[in-house]
Formats: C-alpha cells, structure tokens, sequence
C-alpha cells in the first residue's frame, strides 16, 4: 500500500484488490484487513453529513466485519487437514461478501467524490503539521496562553515529536484551531467594545 493516501490512489487500492483471484485466499485475507483499516481512517478524515456519515459508518463496519470472517477462513484453510476444502470453500464465500461489500463502498466514494476529495486533500495538507511552529504561533496570537505554551512545548521536546502523522489526530487539531481562532475572534470584537 501506498504511504501518501489520496482519493486516487486509494481507488486504485480497491480496483486491485478487486482484481484479486478467488483462489488467492491468503494473500486476499492480508490485504482485505489493511484495506479495510486504511478505508477506517477516513471517518475520522471525510466530512459528511449525518445522514451520509451513517451511511460510510455502516459500510465501513460490514468492510471489518467481512475481512474479519475472510481472516478466520484464510487461516483456518492454512491449517490444512480434511476439512481443507471446505474451509477454502467458505474463504472463498467470504472473499466475495468482502468485495461486494469494497465494490458498494467504492461506489459511495464515487457518488461523494468531491467531498472525499477535498477532506483528503485537507489531511494530506495537514498530515505534515509542524507541532512546534504551531504552538508557537497560537502562543504569538494570544489563543493559548503561558503556561499552557510551556507545557506543549516541555511536551514536545521530551517525547521528540514534532511532526504529526495521525490522521485522527490530524482532525481533532484541525477542530481545535478552528475553535482557537473563533476564540481570537470573539477576543477581538470583546476588546473593541471595551473601547467604544
């Protein structure tokens, strides 16, 4: 799997898996339950409404659920032994509940193209968020103040870690700007009333 994930590429992800032999039950296991986790990240990435939103929900649960079952299959077909052929037979039943389940979400992708594209878009563009430079500049403006700038500050230099990768964490520093700088804002208007 590619490191940089954009709408294209993850497309590209489930075409190839799509093009995955029934016979391949292994090799389909792996790559269904990596699939199936980087597809989880984007519920904490895509930004829909709450009607869509349960929606990519319910599809990304039966996309776990599927490559859960395929997982057990697979392994227990590894095993070997009498029940062999069965248990190939019931991977290879659970490989395609599996990628009707990856086709139906790749056609909600397709049907939400725009707004996955630009929520990809925004992580790739945060994905690389210079911790220390951003503290810094919310402690410049007066959204944080002192001693909270120390701490994060204190934080980062011991764990040293400053750039961010995460894309859960990536949203919630995105939700957090956002509220930091209506927080400036209001700050702002409360200040210029006190001077009228």
């Amino acid at each position: 799997m590619r490191n940089e994930l954009t709408f294209e590429s993850l497309l590209s992800e489930i075409d190839a898996f799509l093009k995955l032999s029934q016979s391949d039950i292994v090799k389909a296991s792996e790559r269904s339950i990596a699939l199936s986790r980087i597809i989880g990240t984007l519920q904490s990435v895509v930004r829909l409404d709450s009607k869509r939103a349960s929606e990519m929900s319910e599809r990304i649960s039966a996309l776990d659920a599927n490559a859960v079952k395929l997982t057990q299959s697979a392994i227990n077909y590894k095993r070997g032994g009498v029940l062999s052929a069965d248990w190939a037979r019931f991977a290879q039943r659970d490989l395609r509940r599996f990628k009707d389940e990856l086709m139906a979400f790749r056609e909600f992708m397709l049907a939400n193209s725009d707004t996955f594209k630009s929520s990809m878009r925004m992580c790739k563009l945060f994905s690389d968020i210079n911790m220390t430079r951003l503290i810094r500049e919310l402690h410049d403006a007066q959204a944080i103040g002192e001693r909270t700038f120390v701490l994060l500050t204190n934080y980062l230099a011991q764990n040293s870690s400053p750039k961010i990768k995460c894309s859960e964490t990536i949203a919630q520093l995105s939700r957090i700007s956002t509220y930091l700088s209506e927080l400036h804002e209001i700050r702002k208007v409360g200040e210029d009333a006190q001077q009228k």
